[in-house]
């Protein structure tokens, strides 16, 4: 029924806690797919091992760094579930958030986003220059990508979906913010958010590029969420054109 899908890069030292948490929530049938992006530190034997064990947990790997987008498309394919959750594997995005995600989804959204800035949600506490990243993504998406203005946290990387919103994008689209083209998806569909805290990181480094590196992924991502946009609305307008057959907007 659900697939929660995350993808890592070499976060060995947080996986016990959060397979853990994973482990004792209370939900229906569900499996949990890691999607290692070329760990380095143990973290695909350590899930292999977790995987022997419990068979909600799957493995899937991809040899070399293809980003956190890319990993999290790979995960979706695989997926077999009715219901999709998109999370992180550094443990801040609290697994607890995961029931009143799905509890949207069964109360009839398409999307369920776990936004920051939600009844119940809070950024916690952020360096100065993360904090003027975060909000200037946040800006630029809801000013460039119309889909993106009816939530409150856009760049969230933590968030639900139906299986029948999913629409195959570009393999070429490389970055780490799904969601803007989920949103797409999701434009004109009843779209809801939850609360979540913000966590600081347990353990090792982000892998977010940072600074003028991050801007530039992110304004790519951004021009891509918008060709994708236009390739959504050209093939709704056609009679008999299946979404699956979408044409891929150009680099």
């Amino acid at each position: 029924m659900l697939s929660v899908v995350l993808a890592t890069l070499n976060e060995r030292a947080n996986l016990p806690a959060l397979f853990d948490r994973l482990g004792s929530l209370a939900l229906p049938s569900t499996e949990f797919l890691i999607v290692d992006d070329g760990s380095t530190d143990g973290t695909r034997e350590y899930v292999a091992e977790r995987a022997a064990r419990d068979a909600r947990f799957r493995l899937l790997v991809h040899e070399g760094k293809q980003t956190t987008l890319r990993a999290q498309c790979q995960g979706i394919d695989e997926a077999r579930g009715e219901y999709l959750v998109i999370m992180d594997a550094d443990l801040q995005h609290p697994p607890e958030t995961i029931p009143g995600i799905l509890r949207g989804l069964e109360a009839g959204a398409s999307l369920v986003v776990a936004s920051r800035y939600s009844p119940g949600g809070s950024p916690g506490p952020r360096a100065p220059v993360r904090f003027v990243l975060s909000h200037g993504a946040e800006w630029l998406a809801k000013l460039l990508l119309p889909s993106a203005r009816p939530v409150s946290d856009p760049v969230s990387g933590f968030f639900g979906f139906r299986r029948t919103l999913w629409r195959p994008l570009d393999p070429r689209f490389r970055g780490y913010k799904l969601l803007l083209f989920v949103l797409v998806m999701a434009d004109r569909q009843r779209v809801s958010e939850v609360g979540f805290r913000f966590e600081p990181r347990a353990s090792g480094s982000s892998k977010l590029t940072q600074g003028f590196g991050f801007i530039r992924i992110f304004l790519v991502e951004l021009f891509h969420a918008r060709q994708f946009t236009a390739s959504l609305r050209r093939a709704s307008s056609r009679s008999g054109l299946s979404a699956a057959s979408l044409v891929h907007p150009r680099e």
